[in-house]
């Protein structure tokens, strides 16, 4: 099972680093209100039951996450077992309160498109990720995401009609269990912050927000055509950010991640008055799993 994956690259040495003696406190509403989360995809690389040689089984993970220094951990939908039941979840949720940490985010995609032109291939997604709304809610997740408009097939504004009305449909089930829903910004359209604003806007559910990628910025396919400024983009949807992936994959000698500034784009998250979770998702292969987590989760703390 392998997952696409992009880190935005030709940043190094062109970036300005802002000094971290004038970073002020992050939230300044309500700094308590941040967690650092880890993603599954940091320790586990395979899914829907499949073993995973370097990786953990999914219902040790919450002691794993615990052991390396977090306190809540996001969960991704094709890391669970394909006949996924009632005992599966009360597994689960007994390790998390015998490990002592608690759920953020649940995660989803990549079963069909919430924002399909077809209506009988969107509602059947629908179905399908309103079933997983009610596994985040039997998880005490706070947020879902989900992902539309990353496959360009029609128009802009086609194309954000029929999201509109799945985002809308999903945020308002999601509202029901006490669930954010939150769109990420996952390649093609929504990789666009003019288009993710206008569907944010148009949808204006209280419950509706974004999570935040550092890196899924590829607008177009072959050839790849990025958005050209990562930090414009997250700053741009900051006002909708609820969430975001901390994404990482080398790092200095000094523990600075080698293509993105964490300085300078958590200075930019000054301006997400609601974020709440800071999803750690470390992929690279050059250090061990845990070590990369661990990394990733000190520079936070450091720039914070």
């Amino acid at each position: 099972m392998k997952r696409r994956q992009f880190i935005f690259t030709g940043l190094a040495g062109s970036i300005g680093v802002t000094s971290l003696s004038s970073f002020n406190t992050l939230s300044k509403s309500n700094p308590s209100n941040l967690k650092i989360s880890i993603t599954p995809w940091s320790l586990m690389r395979t899914g829907y039951g499949d073993n995973d040689p370097l990786g953990i089984n999914v219902f040790d993970y919450p002691a794993v996450a615990k052991s390396i220094g977090f306190e809540f951990i996001d969960h991704e939908m094709f890391h669970f077992p394909p006949n996924l039941n009632k005992k599966h979840l009360a597994t689960m949720n007994a390790n998390m309160k015998a490990a002592g940490v608690k759920s953020g985010v649940f995660l989803t995609g990549g079963v069909g498109d919430i924002g399909d032109k077809n209506l009988t291939k969107r509602k059947k997604a629908l179905k399908t990720y309103k079933y997983w709304v009610d596994i985040a809610s039997e998880l005490g997740c706070k947020s879902m995401r989900n992902v539309c408009g990353e496959n360009i097939t029609i128009p802009f504004d086609e194309k954000l009609n029929y999201a509109i009305e799945g985002v809308s449909e999903l945020g308002n089930y999601a509202a029901t269990k006490n669930i954010s829903l939150l769109i990420e910004n996952h390649n093609g359209y929504s990789s666009s912050p003019e288009w993710m604003i206008s569907l944010m806007e148009a949808v204006n559910l209280k419950n509706v927000g974004v999570l935040g990628d550092f890196t899924n910025w590829t607008l177009k396919r072959n050839p790849d055509t990025f958005y050209p400024d990562p930090y414009k983009g997250i700053e741009l949807l900051a006002p909708y950010i609820r969430a975001v992936s901390a994404k990482s994959s080398e790092f200095t000698s000094e523990g600075e991640e080698i293509t993105i500034d964490y300085k300078r784009m958590f200075e930019v998250l000054k301006k997400a008055p609601q974020l709440e979770f800071i999803g750690v998702e470390f992929f690279g292969n050059k250090i061990s799993r845990k070590e990369g987590a661990i990394r990733t989760k000190e520079l936070i703390e450091k720039v914070i």
